[in-house]
C-alpha cells in the first residue's frame, strides 16, 4: 500500500467536516488592528496626524493576516473533508487489500499453490475487531459510520477458507489495516472424510466493545466444523451489533449445504441426483436433493458447482452494494 494511499484510508477516520471556527484571539486581535488602522488613516484624513499612512497600512496588514490565520485551518479542513474517500471507495479498498496482502500469506502459511485454485474454492470472511487484542494493545481501533448508518473499522478479523478436493485449509488473522499488518496468525487443515458435522449457529462474544458504556459484543453467527478427533472449527461470519456493512459479510449458509451433501456421500453412501433439463426447456439445474438412487453427478463436481454459485452470489451482491453506496454519496 502506497503512503497516498494509506493516507486517504487514515483521512476517511480521522477527518470530519469542519466546524466554524469560534472568535478567538487571532480574530479579535486581527479587528484591532485593521481598526486602528482605518482610524489613523481617517484621522490622516482629517489632518488630525500626519505621515501615518505607512503606519495606518502596517496595522491593517496585521490585521488581514490575523483574520487569514484565523481561517486557515477552517479551510484546509474543509477541503479535506471533501475530498476524503466516499464508503464505496473504502469497501472496494479494504476488498483488495485482503486479497493482496492477507491472500497470500494465506498460501504461504498453509503451503498451497494458488495457481491450482479456482476463485471459488477460496472464501475469505472478514469480521471488524472492536475490543482489546493481546498483542494489539497499541494499534488503533476506531471506526467511522458511513452514509448507509454502518460502520467500518480499522481493525479486522480474517478468515480464509481454502477448499480442495481432499480437505478444507484454515487460516486466520487480525488485520491493522491502518499500519497493513498482521497478528495473532493461526492455520489448520481437515480432511473430508474426517469431518464429523457442519453447521451455522449463534453464539455470544464475551467481548466488552470500545464503547463509552462498556456493553458487550452480544450475539454472533457462527459456522462450525466438527472432526472425528473432537476438534471444532469455528468461523464468525457476523457480529450484528458492530452493524458491519452488508458488503463486509460473507454467509456461509451455500457452503454448509454444499459440504454436508458431500459428507452424506462420502461418509454414509447417500448418492445425488440433479434433475436435468427437458430438451425443449432452458437449461437450468435445480437445487439437488438426496436420494438412493444412481450417481448422476459426480460428488466433486458438484460441490466445486455450488462453491462457485457461492462465489458469483458474493461478488454480484458486493458490487451492486459499492455501487449504491457510492451513488448515494456523490448524490448521483
Amino acid at each position: 500500500m502506497s503512503a497516498d494511499y494509506k493516507r486517504l484510508i487514515r483521512n476517511y477516520f480521522h477527518v470530519f467536516e469542519a466546524e466554524y471556527p469560534s472568535f478567538r484571539k487571532a480574530a479579535k486581535f486581527g479587528t484591532g488592528f485593521i481598526i486602528l488602522g482605518v482610524f489613523l488613516l481617517y484621522m490622516q484624513y482629517i489632518q488630525v496626524f500626519k505621515n501615518i499612512q505607512i503606519l495606518s497600512v502596517v496595522l491593517i496588514l496585521v490585521g488581514v493576516f490575523s483574520f487569514w490565520k484565523w481561517m486557515r485551518p477552517y479551510f484546509f479542513l474543509k477541503r479535506i473533508f471533501y475530498t476524503r474517500p466516499a464508503d464505496g471507495d473504502m469497501d472496494v479498498w479494504f476488498h483488495n487489500d485482503v486479497h493482496e496482502v492477507i491472500k497470500p500469506r494465506a498460501f504461504e502459511l498453509l503451503r498451497i499453490n494458488p495457481s491450482s485454485l479456482k476463485d471459488e474454492n477460496v472464501i475469505i470472511v472478514p469480521y471488524p475487531v472492536f475490543w482489546d487484542v493481546p498483542g494489539m494493545a497499541k494499534i488503533e481501533k476506531t471506526r467511522r459510520q458511513g452514509e448507509d448508518g454502518k460502520y467500518i473499522y480499522t481493525v479486522w478479523a480474517v478468515q480464509i477458507l481454502i477448499v480442495t478436493d481432499y480437505f478444507l485449509s484454515y487460516y486466520s488473522c487480525h488485520y491493522d489495516w491502518l499500519g497493513d499488518k498482521m497478528f495473532n496468525e493461526r492455520t489448520n487443515e481437515y480432511f473430508f472424510d474426517d469431518i464429523v458435522s457442519v453447521s451455522n449457529d449463534e453464539e455470544p462474544l464475551d467481548y466488552t466493545l470500545l464503547l463509552k458504556d462498556a456493553k458487550k459484543a452480544g450475539q454472533s453467527k457462527i459456522f462450525k466444523l466438527r472432526n472425528m478427533s473432537g476438534d471444532e472449527l469455528k468461523i464468525i461470519t457476523d457480529v450484528p451489533s458492530l452493524e458491519a456493512p452488508s458488503a463486509y459479510v460473507n454467509s456461509l449458509d451455500r457452503l454448509v449445504q454444499a459440504l454436508r451433501i458431500l459428507l452424506r456421500h462420502r461418509r454414509k453412501g447417500v448418492e445425488i441426483e440433479v434433475n436435468k433439463p427437458k430438451p425443449d426447456e432452458q437449461a437450468h439445474v435445480e437445487e439437488p436433493t438426496v436420494n438412493t438412487a444412481p450417481v448422476q453427478e459426480d460428488d466433486t463436481v458438484m460441490f466445486h458447482r455450488e462453491l462457485r454459485q457461492l462465489y458469483e452470489e458474493y461478488s454480484k451482491e458486493m458490487d451492486e452494494l459499492r455501487k449504491e453506496k457510492n451513488k448515494a454519496y456523490r448524490g448521483v
